[in-house]
């Protein structure tokens, strides 16, 4: 497969799907607050990490990228993004409705979104249902 350069970090593959880094990330803007400084920095990536953990989780489940739909047009996904408007699945999909609802809540705002410690106990507790 062949892959070109987009935008920062963005790709597009042969068949013109957007990839990259753009359809799993959050674009929330942030200062360096001088006064917290390494804290408030490593809180704003582990969230950023929480949000792309959702939509990570979203293409495993449907076996499509984020924002599949909107094929070629990073402009339009990158304003989707920006403007809070989160991914659905494919209408044919048939993921789980506890797995939707953890993906959207890794999708709220920062405060709201479930912790890595949740995130495990989510994964093993879902991985023991398969096992049992």
């Amino acid at each position: 497969m062949t892959w070109t350069k987009t935008m920062e970090g963005g790709q597009s593959g042969r068949d013109g799907m957007v990839t990259g880094e753009a359809i799993w990330e959050l674009f929330e803007i942030t200062e360096d607050d001088e006064e917290a400084g390494v804290a408030v920095s490593l809180s704003i990536e582990c969230d950023r990490d929480i949000y792309s953990f959702g939509s990570i989780a979203l293409q495993v489940q449907t076996c499509k990228v984020p924002y599949y739909n909107l094929k070629k047009d990073i402009v339009l996904v990158l304003s989707q993004v920006t403007t809070g408007k989160k991914p659905e699945p494919p209408k044919e999909s048939q993921i789980a409705p506890s797995h939707w609802e953890f993906i959207q809540r890794c999708w709220l705002p920062r405060t709201d979104r479930p912790l890595v410690g949740e995130i495990v106990a989510f994964i093993a507790s879902e991985r023991q249902a398969l096992v049992s």
